[in-house]
């Protein structure tokens, strides 16, 4: 193959490369939705998935594609190698400048590609998840008013199926103690008179947990039964 047409190849494979890697962009951002927004337009948190693949696969495809295209750059650059010096040594005469620029466009070119296995990511704990939605509709145009009233349906469904689930773990010690998932942490502590500080301390829940949480959402996060909390409060009232 000439390499005129070779080049022409080269580019031609680059620039569809390009598009793709700004397709798949475009596919994971505003498609395949990641899990806020996807409570936020389905009001439940629902898998989605293109050709039977996640938006975390379609990431690992954007990645190969980006890897690709950094590949095909480099060949283009080596093919087109006499060129490409030439206009270097044009653009900058002086050698101590033209060794300095060359050394940093090196040193930048590793430190971006490399960056990632650098750092150390930022980790802060989660609010609950309706806390979470709320301040996600407050910090976007989303109407928070449709938001939190999808969250309450969805809410509602699933600490029913929750209660179902998990009825035969309640093993009443005391017949008149009997805690629910839809219940709060507050709503517990005003009907037994237990503190709230000392039900998160026994179920090892941090406390920064807003005491209007309810408790079938904090036991998926923090395994523990709603036996466990009818349990604290026998020994808090005995």
């Amino acid at each position: 193959m000439k390499k005129g047409n070779l080049n022409f190849l080269i580019d031609g494979i680059m620039f569809l490369l390009m598009a793709l890697l700004t397709g798949i962009g475009f596919l994971i951002k505003y498609v395949l939705l990641h899990g806020e927004d996807r409570w936020i337009k389905y009001g439940r948190n629902v898998d989605m998935s293109y050709l039977g693949l996640d938006r975390h696969a379609w990431g690992k495809i954007h990645l190969i594609v980006a890897l690709l295209l950094i590949a095909f750059l480099a060949l283009h650059i080596i093919l087109h190698w006499r060129l490409t010096e030439c206009l270097f040594k044009n653009l900058f005469t002086n050698k101590s400048l033209k060794r300095s620029i060359l050394i940093v466009f090196i040193i930048l070119t590793v430190i971006l590609t490399v960056f990632p296995f650098l750092i150390r990511p930022e980790v802060s704990e989660l609010a609950p998840g309706k806390e979470r939605f709320k301040i996600y509709a407050e910090h976007t145009n989303a109407d928070s008013s449709v938001v939190i009233e999808k969250l309450n349906h969805f809410e509602s469904s699933i600490l029913v199926k929750v209660e179902e689930k998990h009825a035969d773990e309640h093993h009443h010690i005391d017949t008149s103690i009997e805690v629910k998932g839809y219940m709060t942490l507050l709503e517990v502590s005003n009907k037994y008179n237990v503190s709230c500080d000392l039900i998160k301390e026994k179920l090892k829940i941090p406390e920064f947990i807003t005491n209007n949480s309810k408790l079938g959402f904090l036991r998926k996060q923090y395994n523990f039964k709603m036996s466990d909390v009818e349990l604290i409060i026998y020994k808090h009232k005995n």
